[in-house]
């Protein structure tokens, strides 16, 4: 390990190791931090916890891959139906860890308090990951853990992308650990970085490369600094490159693993918004969800991002004395961290959109990292004056809250929408098969925005959980990187082809196709459908298909937007 000389390190960077009255000076946060993340996380938290329902885009296709997984040995009809119709595949990929976690949680709880206990850990994981990596940089720069309020509720936590969120979560703690190591590397927290690497990688593999790649400048930039400060170079490079490298190699394996298994084949690249520098430079991208009124709030945050970036640029400077280590390895630590987050912002700005059908949404899932890593920079060097650190973090809480807010009422509409769908699962007899045609969109309350996260896209699936039975529009089951497949010749392949038509409003599918293995068809929006929609050719052929061979059995209540068809051969489920 390598040693240490004495000398005040720059302002802003006082991470390394405290002892005595020091350490109970910086190392505990102040008591107004503590409050407003108390109110951002009550804000964020209370639609989570308390509307019926978690609604997100692909969140219910999430607790069905989940409770399959559950059932899919059961010896009953569900279980038989289940084997029937996916297979499984429990090789390790990046795209597995909360699908994991949510079995081991539905063992025990219902499937809403399931989903809710995912989606709550990962709004506490995340600005705890991000509090634990800032005070990594400077233990007086907790208080910027505020940034990850408005990000807990933003545009990909609304599509439901569970894996992806508690990735970067888990990828915060990892480079926290790194941060504490500026005077070298040990085993034991070797041992723990390796861990939460491995972790992050099984729950998405791009923040396990972010990590990596930080973690990898900031080993290599303390190596490089420890030599210009006189220390061995053979033993600089075991306690800043060898041990840090040792904890990465678990997921590099993993990584290679998914990679022959067939992870590699991403189909051709696609999409790129000129737009983009404007998204990223009023976090109209990570932070707005649905509505143009999210646009005031997530500029307050981007104006607060580029005020402290700001004073972490132009703040006092002071050069280390030669042979003053520490101060040379929290100089190196703050270049790694601001070349990361030009880097970040590059990547973001020159990345296609999607690497094939299978990895879309990339620019989307980039975006996030620019802030993130920028607010680590900015704690190099903070606002010294406890004023401008509570008005800061005060804009930052407001306009989580305001965020919230304004999503309610959309999240309330849609809460009454998924409640009549799913009262329609009485009708359905455990261990039915059943598919769903969806003539409506989704559409924000307030000021919506085209191209929004659709809460209601996939809630087949959750009535697919209420009756014990089998959603042949899952959407999971029709990718790779999922545990739960469709194996060749399902239903879903008979009567979609192409695998895209089920999903479209209007549908476009072949019902009869499936014959006897289809009993049962669930109609929703058609009474409310657009006039485009109602005379639609597709429409047309889809609903004649329909009348020619099922019945209809039920109508929802109290709007009669949902209807269920049986087949007219079919004797039972």
């Amino acid at each position: 390990m390598v040693g240490t000389t004495r000398g005040a390190p720059p302002e802003g960077l006082a991470a390394a190791p405290l002892t005595g009255a020091a350490a109970r000076t910086t190392g505990r946060l102040p008591r107004w931090p503590v409050i407003l993340v108390a109110l951002g996380l009550a804000a964020q938290l209370a639609p989570v916890l308390l509307l019926r329902h978690v609604l997100t885009q692909d969140g219910p296709a999430h607790v069905y891959g989940a409770w399959v997984l559950l059932h899919h040995g059961d010896d009953d009809a569900v279980g038989a139906a289940l084997r029937s119709a996916f297979t499984v595949d429990l090789t390790p990929v990046p795209n597995m860890f909360t699908t994991l976690i949510m079995v081991g949680l539905l063992a025990v709880l219902g499937p809403d308090a399931a989903e809710k206990a995912v989606v709550a850990g990962f709004v506490l994981l995340l600005v705890a990951g991000l509090a634990y990596a800032l005070r990594g940089v400077d233990r007086r720069a907790g208080w910027l853990c505020v940034v990850a309020l408005p990000l807990a509720g933003g545009q990909l936590v609304a599509f439901g992308f569970y894996n992806f969120c508690w990735g970067v979560a888990l990828a915060l703690f990892a480079v926290g650990v790194a941060l504490r190591r500026r005077t070298g590397w040990t085993l034991a927290p070797a041992l723990v970085a390796a861990l939460l690497l491995v972790l992050t990688w099984s729950a998405h593999l791009l923040p396990w490369l972010v990590a990596v790649l930080v973690m990898g400048g900031l080993a290599a930039g303390r190596w490089l600094a420890a030599v210009r400060a006189g220390a061995p170079p053979r033993r600089a490079a075991v306690g800043h490159l060898l041990v840090p490298l040792a904890a990465v190699i678990p997921g590099v394996g993993l990584s290679i693993g998914y990679l022959v298994h067939g992870g590699g084949e991403h189909g051709a690249a696609g999409g790129w918004d000129a737009g983009r520098l404007g998204d990223l430079l009023t976090l109209y991208r990570p932070l707005v969800v649905g509505s143009w009124w999210e646009l005031l709030p997530s500029v307050a945050v981007a104006a607060v991002l580029a005020a402290l970036a700001v004073v972490a640029v132009r703040g006092r400077r002071s050069r280390p004395e030669r042979g003053d280590l520490p101060a040379a390895i929290s100089r190196a630590d703050r270049r790694v961290l601001g070349v990361a987050t030009l880097l970040s912002v590059a990547v973001y700005l020159v990345t296609p959109s999607r690497l094939g059908s299978e990895y879309g949404f990339l620019s989307d899932r980039l975006a996030w990292f620019p802030p993130l890593l920028l607010v680590l920079f900015c704690a190099t060097r903070p606002p010294s004056r406890r004023a401008w650190q509570r008005v800061a973090a005060g804009v930052l809480v407001l306009a989580a809250i305001a965020g919230a807010l304004v999503r309610l009422p959309t999240q309330l509409a849609d809460q009454r929408t998924a409640a009549e769908l799913l009262s329609v699962a009485s009708v359905l007899p455990p261990g039915a098969t059943f598919a769903v045609l969806r003539y409506t969109g989704h559409r924000a309350v307030l000021a919506p925005l085209d191209g929004e996260p659709n809460p209601l896209r996939h809630l087949s699936s959750r009535l697919a959980v209420e009756v014990g039975g089998v959603d042949v529009g899952n959407y999971e089951a029709v990718f790779p990187y999922f545990q739960v497949r469709f194996p060749p010749g399902s239903v879903r392949e008979v009567i979609d082809p192409g695998l895209h038509g089920l999903d479209a409003v209007p549908p476009w599918v072949h019902l009869s196709a499936a014959g006897a293995r289809l009993p049962y068809v669930v109609v929703v929006g058609h009474p409310r459908a657009g006039d485009s929609v109602r005379s639609a050719e597709r429409t047309a052929g889809v609903l004649a298909d329909l009348r020619a061979h099922y019945a209809q059995i039920a109508t929802s209540r109290p709007s009669g937007d949902v209807s269920v068809w049986r087949l007219r051969t079919a004797t039972g489920g």
